[in-house]
């Protein structure tokens, strides 16, 4: 029996205006449910929520907006002066209207956010898991370090190492909660370069002091703040699936895509592969300008020549002006990694200096050479623009391949301290990366300019590269000490017959009576030449022969 539930619903629910129930589609009736698009990462969706909150009535409009660049529907929430008010407000939160299966986020900073990491520490204030998203700015004080978050919230602590802070326990026994108590301490270093806290929950620290992430205070240090919003907008988009495409992004910097280019190869957008490089090739300046950011001034400099441009104005010039290549060019991506807001390319060039190119070689006109180097850019993005790029590559060599650096001249003051030659390569540093280059060389190091690496070799086990050598080696010092045996075996030899020489002659002059002693000692003498026959004559010491000479 086939039930028709649209009609049924609206029989049981007549149409009228304060109605809750509404037929949105007719789904049992047509197919459009099993749509390709249907709840997938197309599917159309509101834009994540987000509190932010402080002590202060204002708050930083720099940071609001990058949020809101990003995509996430931003509302200031500010604390007050009291606290349990404020701890009704935020509890508030999870009872205003969403749509199913939609959560919140909140990114709170100082006391705001000692406060909301203590309630919502515990999970009996998130009863519905609206909240899905907690990042904590330099809280005045943590919930128990050793204690975890619930699983539905995502959560993040930024922390000034060297300040001192709260930290809350609560002691429990069968279940009963006792009661709270905080103590001072202050905040370590985290190990390593990042600065992680071994904590229940992840954890950083920063070389900054509390404010350092807002950018309307005097506390406000660039580079610990851009590191914490690159941790907190990852976190973000996890607890969100919030995906973004940033190598598309990319892409579009550096090329040039028409849709006649896409049909011709018969692919997707997705799948459009480099057809036109827009600033290495074309040279497009509209489309590679129309990828960085508007409202943050944007930056790119390549680190070794210090070349480049800081805004708009300069980036235009810069681009239109200098950064000028030979069609020989070539890039080939080794490698690709993406974060958050930022994509990380090793990328091997190669190209033959026919023509200036004053971003890699300001000031020297063409050379004719070939050049290989491996060049690594660091891209950060902001709102699906790009806002800064650092160029990095090895200069050195690249002097190297054009003739403009040789090795072997070193400076008379570092020659005289023993240094032979500059410790710097040409192209084979570049193609030890391209895998099957060389068959030899697949990316692995030599050492060759390291002294004594090579003596270290020699003692090495048998099992490495060298073996085969030091086994040649030792098989001829085997055989040098077997050749020595060979000739002190036969020079014994030797030794025992002149013995039994001297014997027989002695035996054979003692029985001859009637001879004479002159005879005797003639015939002495003749066997003991005899025995010195087939011996090397001694050489003669240089005195000797000069006084033969005269």
């Amino acid at each position: 029996m086939n039930i028709d539930i649209p009609k049924l619903v609206k029989a049981a629910v007549p149409e009228s205006e304060g109605r809750n129930a509404r037929i949105v589609s007719d789904n049992m009736t047509r197919s459009n449910y099993r749509d390709s698009n249907f709840l997938s990462q197309d599917f159309p969706r509101a834009r994540p929520k987000l509190y932010v909150t402080a002590e202060d009535d204002d708050f930083d409009e720099i940071t609001l907006g990058e949020w809101r660049d990003e995509n996430f529907d931003v509302e200031y929430l500010p604390m007050g002066s009291s606290a349990d008010k404020y701890r009704s407000k935020i509890r508030s939160l999870s009872k205003k209207k969403m749509g199913p299966c939609e959560t919140f986020g909140i990114v709170a900073y100082g006391d705001a956010a000692a406060i909301c990491l203590e309630h919502y520490h515990v999970m009996d204030n998130n009863p519905e898991f609206k909240l899905g998203l907690l990042i904590a700015y330099y809280p005045t004080a943590i919930p128990d370090p050793k204690g975890h978050f619930p699983s539905s919230i995502s959560t993040l602590v930024h922390l000034a190492a060297g300040e001192e802070i709260g930290i809350t326990k609560q002691t429990q026994m069968v279940g009963i909660q006792g009661k709270r108590r905080t103590t001072r301490k202050k905040v370590e270093s985290g190990i390593g370069t990042g600065g992680t806290l071994r904590l229940a929950y992840p954890t950083y620290t920063y070389d900054a002091v509390p404010g350092f992430a807002e950018h309307d205070l005097e506390e406000y240090s660039k580079v610990p703040a851009e590191l914490a919003w690159s941790r907190s907008l990852s976190a973000a988009r996890k607890a969100f699936n919030n995906h973004v495409d940033l190598e598309l992004v990319l892409e579009e910097n550096v090329q040039v895509l028409t849709r006649t280019d896409a049909a011709k190869r018969q692919k997707t957008d997705r799948e459009l592969i480099l057809l036109r490089a827009g600033k290495f090739f074309t040279r497009n300046l509209n489309q590679t300008m129309s990828t960085y950011t508007t409202h943050k001034s944007p930056h790119v400099t390549h680190m070794p020549t210090l070349t480049g441009g800081i805004g708009a104005s300069e980036l235009e010039r810069f681009y239109s002006q200098f950064f000028s290549n030979p069609p020989s060019l070539k890039l080939t991506l080794i490698s690709r990694t993406i974060g958050a807001d930022r994509v990380v390319d090793e990328v091997h060039v190669r190209f033959k200096h026919t023509e200036e190119m004053p971003w890699i070689l300001p000031g020297v006109p063409p050379t004719n050479k070939r050049v290989e180097v491996l060049v690594v850019s660091i891209v950060g993005l902001r709102g699906g623009k790009l806002y800064h790029e650092h160029v990095y590559w090895d200069q050195a060599s690249v002097l190297v391949q054009t003739g403009l650096l040789d090795p072997e001249l070193v400076p008379d003051a570092a020659r005289k301290n023993g240094v032979q030659r500059l410790p710097v390569v040409g192209r084979e540093a570049a193609r030890r990366v391209l895998k099957g280059w060389d068959p030899d060389e697949e990316g692995e190091a030599d050492n060759e300019l390291i002294s004594g690496w090579g003596d270290e070799d020699e003692q090495g086990d048998e099992g490495d590269e060298n073996g085969a050598g030091q086994d040649r080696e030792r098989q001829k010092k085997k055989d040098s000490n077997k050749n020595d045996s060979d000739k002190k075996d036969s020079a014994k030899k030797d030794s025992s017959k002149k013995d039994s020489s001297m014997k027989e002659s002695d035996k054979k002059a003692s029985n001859e009576k009637d001879s004479d002693e002159k005879e005797s000692d003639k015939q002495d003498l003749d066997e003991k030449g005899s025995d010195n026959k087939g011996l090397p004559e001694r050489p003669k010491s240089s005195t000797e022969n000069s006084s033969d000479k005269s």
